[in-house]
Parts: C-alpha cells; structure tokens; sequence
C-alpha cells in the first residue's frame, strides 16, 4: 500500500472542475477494462474509444438526464472505471457483479451532498463511509481500514476540509493505484450505459 494525501488529488479540483463536482471512480483488482466495463452493464459490442471531456460536457448541456457513460483505464494491476454522469457501481446489486472473484473500491462525490468511500471483496460490503465524518462507518469491518485512514488523515475527530480528495487519498491507499491528470487525458476505452439499471449475475 503506498503513501497518499488529500493533497495528491488537487489536480481534480484545479483542471478538471466539472468532473470533480460530480462522478464515481471504482477500483476494480485483476480485470480487464472490456471485462469490468460489461460487468457494470456495458454491452460489449458498444465498447470504443470515448472521451471524458466529452461525456462531462453532454452532461452539463444536457435538459434532462444526462446519457450515463463510464470510461476504463488500467493502473498497476487496477482497472479503474470512471463515471462522470453516474455512480452505478455504487449500487449494490453493480458492486456485487463487479468485485465478484475480487476487490473493489469505489469513490463517489457529488458536491456539497457525497463523499462516498466503498470497499467490497467477492460482493461484500467491508467498510463505507463518508469521508466528512470519518468516524462513523459501516459493513462488516468497519475498522479494518484504520490504518490507511489516519495516513491519510481521516480520525475520527478530523475536520476534512477536502473530503473528496481526501476520499481518492484513501482509494490509492488501499489499492495503491495512483490516478494522475495523465489518465483522464485524451480518449479511453468506454460505452455508454443503459439508464436501466442491470441485474446482478449472482
């Protein structure tokens, strides 16, 4: 596990300010990003090289619900899948498909409202929190993450006063996959999504 910190994440906010208001970011061990990609609901016939600008921008010109894409790219043995409209792999019948066989970690922010921390092995839920109140937490082991919480300086009693970068902090932590400008740069393997959500496979 490496050593993270909120600030390693202020590149969001300072480059990419719409997505940073917005998005889920899932860490998923050991896959391939066509293989978690259909396993969040893409068809794989519908995957293709896909821009997160682009996604960000529809999202923002869009009247009603923006079109849900997700876009995959490789770190370190880690397929993290981004959503700049969504947050599917936060559903549990979604996490459990996509972590089945293996782990995930998947941080989901919207402004002011989320700052969401999952991780889950083999379709269980280890240990959620929001990363404004660091001490309340829950699945079933809620503590096993003390240690990469107060490296990333999450106590219990801590005033988080960035707590989405704080969240991606503890994702790189416990993955060790650091996710730089780089990655999100230019266009990635990715599909849009059905806004109907799928069924869990098992």
């Amino acid at each position: 596990m490496t050593v993270a910190r909120a600030r390693d994440y202020a590149w969001l906010q300072e480059t990419q300010p719409d997505l940073a208001e917005a998005f889920c970011m899932s860490y998923v061990r050991g896959l391939s990003k066509s293989e978690a990609l259909c396993r969040l609901g893409a068809a794989n016939r519908q995957l293709r090289s896909l821009p997160i600008a682009e996604a960000v921008e529809a999202g923002l010109c869009a009247e009603g619900h923006p079109p849900l894409t997700a876009h995959a790219v490789s770190i370190h043995g880690w397929v993290v899948i981004i959503e700049p409209t969504g947050c599917r792999a936060t559903h549990p019948a979604t996490y459990r498909t996509l972590s089945a066989g293996t782990e995930l970690v998947s941080v989901r922010v919207l402004l002011d409202h989320r700052y969401e921390f999952r991780w889950v092995v083999d379709g269980v839920l280890q240990t959620f929190l929001d990363t404004r109140w660091p001490g309340v937490r829950r699945g079933t082991r809620p503590d096993a993450l003390l240690n990469e919480m107060r490296a990333v300086e999450l106590d219990d009693d801590s005033e988080v006063s960035a707590p989405g970068a704080a969240a991606l902090a503890l994702a790189e932590s416990v993955t060790g996959a650091r996710v730089r400008p780089s990655h999100l740069n230019g266009p990635l393997l990715g599909a849009e999504l059905s806004p109907t959500q799928p069924v869990a496979s098992g």
